[in-house]
């Protein structure tokens, strides 16, 4: 008879290895390919009547409808000329894919292409993609998985389906040259190493972004420069790959990420504990293990929202940016006028460095073990009275004001700070 030790070892070497070449999200409790679609679009196209009254207009065929059904603004609209999605063979510096958010939901689309591109957060499976296809008469949803977990299932992505943005050195023809180096771009990076292979507008301050490169023996070489104007016969909604707009892309696809990795995380962490519990015949509501768990990977979200060691900005000029205009005008206002979507873009990108995406399905659909710690951390980490390793960069005037804008403004601030 095998001993309890030995069954534990047994119990978590089967928790630890799923299936040789598998990735953790393909087992159980994810269960990624096999799992039901739940997320914002996949409710969407379930009622019918909704997708019937949709129209084609114009280049973008069912784009604008699209943008107006899940209300994403076109001025969100990001340009990247590097052949690094499902359409390369359509991408050239001559036509760039555009990139279009709101807070939850991205869409790509490529002039002369026949399909969307489309990434939603999932509070079961982290994120799923999809692809809508604009040649019939009718849109139909196709929900995607291999083709583009290939990169956003990867060690880009922390090994979990999540969101991604890279700059890379593109050649001439948009191809990256992939011996000079890919980056994965979030707040972090410092702004003169992103957008290598995208298209910026609205910027006078050294970046990637913009240039075509020669491959060299050793790796790149700068070959010229790329600007909107170089665009025979742009089929865009507007006329601009604002820099606003991409910084702000630039912070919640990571945050999106982390979300991801935390809902994947806890849902893992309850299922290897009910293993274990079944196992030693216990009975407990937490184990300290997953505890841990949870915790690890939600101080990785907090230290984000809070924009622990975001890149300085050079200061960009928003007097020009109608995403910068509509985009502050989104999201609650307390009974200061103060606001989470309030930017700055000056040395920093908002005015107060807690992010916006608080107010999210994405966040609030947490698993609720992960929000029972997160809300008290937040109320721990805004204390002016206390200096936190890794918080020290936020002033305390700056604590009390995020503090009392969440209250006034998020329920789960008044639910958890009693």
């Amino acid at each position: 008879m095998l001993s309890k030790h030995t069954l534990v070892s047994l119990a978590l070497a089967s928790i630890a290895l799923p299936l040789s070449g598998q990735n953790l999200y393909e087992s159980a409790p994810i269960n990624y390919y096999d799992s039901e679609a739940v997320d914002a679009i996949s409710a969407y196209f379930s009622d019918t009547e909704k997708v019937d009254s949709w129209e084609r207009r114009g280049p973008g065929g069912y784009l604008e409808a699209f943008l107006e059904a899940f209300d994403i603004p076109a001025n969100s609209q990001s340009l990247v000329f590097s052949k690094t999605s499902l359409q390369a063979s359509r991408i050239r510096p001559e036509n760039p894919r555009a990139i279009y958010f709101n807070d939850e939901i991205y869409v790509g689309w490529v002039p002369g292409g026949g399909i969307l591109e489309i990434s939603v957060p999932s509070p079961t499976t982290g994120t799923n993609f999809y692809v809508l296809d604009m040649q019939s008469d009718r849109p139909e949803l196709l929900r995607e998985s291999h083709d583009c977990l290939q990169c956003h299932g990867g060690s880009f992505t922390r090994n979990i389906p999540g969101h991604l943005v890279r700059s890379v050195y593109p050649d001439r023809t948009g191809q990256p040259i992939f011996k000079a180096g890919t980056q994965v771009v979030d707040q972090t990076t410092p702004v003169a190493d992103r957008w290598g292979g995208w298209l910026v507008t609205g910027t006078d301050f050294p970046h990637k972004g913009n240039v075509l490169f020669d491959e060299t023996d050793s790796g790149a070489a700068f070959r010229s420069t790329f600007e909107w104007d170089d665009i025979p016969n742009p089929k865009y909604p507007v006329g601009e790959s604002d820099v606003v707009a991409q910084l702000v892309l630039n912070h919640q696809v990571q945050l999106h990420t982390l979300l991801a990795d935390l809902t994947l995380a806890t849902r893992r962490a309850f299922h290897d504990q009910k293993v274990m519990d079944e196992l030693l015949n216990r009975d407990e509501p937490i184990s300290e293990s997953t505890q841990r768990r949870i915790k690890h990977a939600s101080d990785k979200v907090l230290k984000y929202m809070f924009f622990a060691d975001e890149a300085e900005l050079p200061r960009i000029d928003m007097e020009q940016s109608d995403f910068a205009r509509n985009f502050q005008e989104r999201g609650p206002r307390d009974s200061k006028d103060r606001s989470l979507y309030q930017l700055r873009m000056n040395r920093r990108m908002f005015r107060y460095a807690f992010s916006y995406l608080v107010y999210t399905d994405t966040f609030n659909n947490l698993p609720e073990a992960a929000l029972d710690y997160i809300w008290p951390e937040i109320e721990r980490i805004l204390n002016p009275m206390t200096r936190y390793e890794g918080y020290t960069h936020i002033s305390r005037r700056d604590k009390a004001a995020i503090k009392e804008i969440l209250l006034d403004t998020h329920p789960a601030a008044k639910k958890y700070w009693k």
